[in-house]
């Protein structure tokens, strides 16, 4: 029994041994899997995920700091500087961190226009560590700078500055705030004023403080190329002017002006109104925007009779002196349609048709010249077809090819209806006939050169083709020195300088229908008319005083013509014209102190001056000195101030409003006090006239000021 017992035990002791060893070797296995799979966890991290880690590493203690590139700049024929690269203050908050919501909020509710609460809503809903508030497309962020919070976060950024404010707004074009262009140059040539952004890699500390260090890599950036344009500035500023108030005097929607000259193909004005500021594109809308002179399609009316002309003429199927009927005003097609004049004429020579722009005379004149042939001569002045203008939008205009006329389009495609054309075929049209017949290719871009001044790029004048012959050419510049002499541009006329050119007046289609109401007045033409130096297109959209391109756009064509010469000392212009057109080289600066930044650029602008600094407020002070003789298209710089405010002082808006002391001493006592209330300034005024002296008082929470005035 005891034996049986004994032989129990050992098999009990035997199976507690196996289950040990079991639960041993199960043991080793799993550590034996766990080190494995620690084995295979570190190959993965330290051999194929290795440069994933290595950045997550990189990035706890280095900083990829991107460098922007310059802009580069644009500028006229003549080096003026239209458009810049500057630096400018931008805001944002760290919501988290301001401490005076409200100050912060009713500041940007004087620069944005939006409401303080809504800014107080923006800042503290954030969630973000980094919220922009103030863009550098913004003038007048000093009202900002001014704030110390610790939350309020001041960023230096490229912005764009354009030195002549709204002139060549839309075929400069502008850029966005983070300097990509948006139209216009600047959209068209992007890529080349952009350059190309660089970098620096920095290192962190411990407290998150970037360091540089000479062994991380780097690379610097590449700024952009500056760029010639072939515009003018100073007539681009006349054109503009006196655009602005033709429109004015004719009670236009809009106007289009265009600029070339003829023996190259260069652009030298182009203007539309309504226009924008460049500066705030933000306010701008694609309408401003649009390089109308370009984009925009009308039926041209009688301004196209140059073609009709030009392909008779070549054609030799009439002559300037031979007799044609003008059948009394009124010539009655088959098909019932009738082609009427505005002022009857009988039995007249064709030059005397083109001088009282006679629709009959035209359009008879049209029969003699097969379809096929009116379409090629049409084509080759430029309609129909895009020029190639270097900057984006050009439009093709529209123009029946011979298989879709029917009996009365080429009838009426002689004056200028059932097609469709821009300012700028029109012009070139005319452009060509003044360049003795030979069509040259417009364009915009005379040169792009790097940083280091040196040219890269430049374009010379193309010849596209001889349109008609020189004889042709001089006899139709002839016809049209005509026009303006005798004719219906008469109102054109410069005394002493002989002016080439033809009006339009156009019905514009309504619903199908062509308008008793709404019209296109036009003038183009070239000057002087013998050895021509530039061509010029005056478009007016719907005048409301006077429909006739006579009376409403050729008064703006001589008054531009005048000015234009006497800016430019035009050659081959008789003493006569010059002393008639002459505006003087020199003028008397005004006195813009007191009066807004916008009505100061008008002030300036109608006395041959220009504002350097373009702001909003109201002027403070002035350089030069008002009653100073300067010469035309001197720039005045002015110090404007901002109205302070209307916000809850603290410490923060004493430090503001303690900023500014304007010098209002020699200032009419009106003017005085427009700007010491600009500044936020209590005034007490001793006398009348004009302020001989100041006093300052106060250093609390008030500015007052004793002017004395004689």
């Amino acid at each position: 029994m005891q034996s049986t017992q004994t032989k129990s035990q050992t098999e009990s002791d035997k199976e507690k041994e196996s289950n040990q060893n079991w639960k041993t070797g199960l043991l080793l296995v799993v550590l034996s899997l766990c080190f494995i799979g620690i084995l295979v966890r570190l190959f993965i991290v330290q051999v194929i995920n290795s440069g994933k880690y290595r950045a997550l590493a990189r990035k706890q203690y280095e900083s990829r700091i991107e460098l922007k590139p310059q802009r580069g700049s644009i500028y006229d024929r003549n080096g003026h500087v239209i458009a810049s690269t500057i630096n400018s203050a931008s805001f944002a908050v760290d919501p988290s961190m301001v401490q005076h919501t409200h100050t912060i909020a009713s500041a940007l509710q004087q620069l944005t226009g939006d409401s303080a609460s809504i800014w107080e809503q923006k800042i503290r809903s954030s969630d973000k560590s980094f919220l922009w508030v103030a863009r550098s497309n913004l003038d007048r962020s000093s009202i900002l700078d001014t704030l110390q919070d610790i939350g309020l976060i001041r960023v230096t950024e490229p912005r764009r500055n354009y030195y002549f404010g709204n002139a060549a707004a839309q075929i400069v074009g502008c850029t966005n705030v983070d300097n990509q262009g948006l139209s216009g140059v600047e959209l068209a040539l992007d890529s080349v004023l952009r350059g190309s952004s660089g970098y620096m890699v920095m290192q962190r500390d411990g407290r998150g403080n970037l360091r540089p260090s000479v062994d991380l890599p780097s690379a610097a950036a590449s700024n952009g190329k500056s760029v010639q344009l072939t515009l003018d500035m100073e007539l681009q500023r006349i054109a503009e002017y006196e655009l602005e108030r033709g429109i004015a005097d004719a009670r236009a929607v809009s106007g289009t002006i265009i600029a070339l000259d003829p023996s190259t193909g260069e652009i030298l004005a182009v203007a539309s109104s309504p226009s924008f500021n460049p500066n705030r594109p933000q306010q701008a809308s694609q309408e401003t925007m649009k390089i109308r002179a370009i984009t925009d399609m009308y039926e041209p009316g009688s301004t196209f009779k140059l073609v009709t002309a030009a392909a008779a003429l070549e054609e030799k199927t009439v002559a300037p002196a031979d007799t044609v009927d003008a059948h009394g005003g009124i010539w009655k097609l088959s098909d019932g349609y009738e082609i009427k004049d505005t002022h009857p004429l009988g039995r007249i020579t064709f030059a005397q048709g083109l001088e009282q722009s006679s629709n009959v005379v035209f359009a008879t004149q049209s029969m003699k010249i097969p379809d096929d042939k009116f379409y090629k001569y049409a084509r080759d002045f430029g309609f129909g077809i895009t020029l190639g203008i270097d900057v984006p939008g050009e439009s093709s205009g529209r123009m029946k090819k011979p298989r879709e006329f029917d009996g009365a389009t080429k009838f009426f495609m002689a004056y200028g209806y059932e097609l469709a054309a821009t300012a700028l075929q029109i012009v070139n049209a005319y452009a060509a006939v003044a360049n003795g017949g030979v069509m040259m290719k417009p364009y915009l871009i005379k040169k792009v050169f790097g940083e280091d001044g040196r040219e890269t790029e430049s374009y010379a004048p193309q010849k596209i083709r001889q349109v008609v012959s020189q004889q042709t050419a001089t006899t139709l510049t002839e016809l049209l020195c005509g026009v303006v002499e005798r004719g219906t541009g008469n109102e054109a006329r410069v005394q002493g300088m002989r002016i080439a050119g033809k009006t339009g007046t156009a019905q514009q289609l309504e619903d199908g229908k062509y308008s008793k109401q709404a019209y296109t007045a036009s003038f183009v033409g070239y000057f002087p008319a013998d050895k021509p130096k530039v061509a010029m297109m005056i478009m007016l959209d719907r005048p409301q005083t006077d429909i006739y391109g006579g009376k409403t756009a050729a008064p703006i064509f001589r008054r531009i013509a005048q000015q234009w010469i006497s800016a430019t000392h035009m050659e081959g212009i008789s003493d006569t014209e010059t002393k008639t057109a002459t505006l003087p080289d020199s003028v008397s600066v005004p006195d813009v102190r007191g009066i807004t930044v916008e009505n100061a650029m008008t002030v300036l602008h109608q006395n041959g001056l220009r504002l350097n600094n373009h702001g909003q407020g109201i002027i403070a002070q002035q350089t030069p000195l008002p009653g100073k003789k300067v010469l035309r298209g001197t720039d005045v710089i002015a110090e404007y101030r901002v109205p302070t405010p209307a916000i809850k002082r603290d410490s923060i808006e004493k430090a503001h409003a303690d900023a500014l002391r304007p010098d209002v001493r020699g200032m009419s006592v009106r003017r005085a006090l427009a700007v010491l209330h600009a500044a936020n300034v209590k005034v007490k005024v001793q006398g009348s006239g004009t302020v001989v002296k100041q006093t300052w008082a106060g250093g609390g929470k008030e500015k007052s000021c004793l002017i004395e005035c004689r």
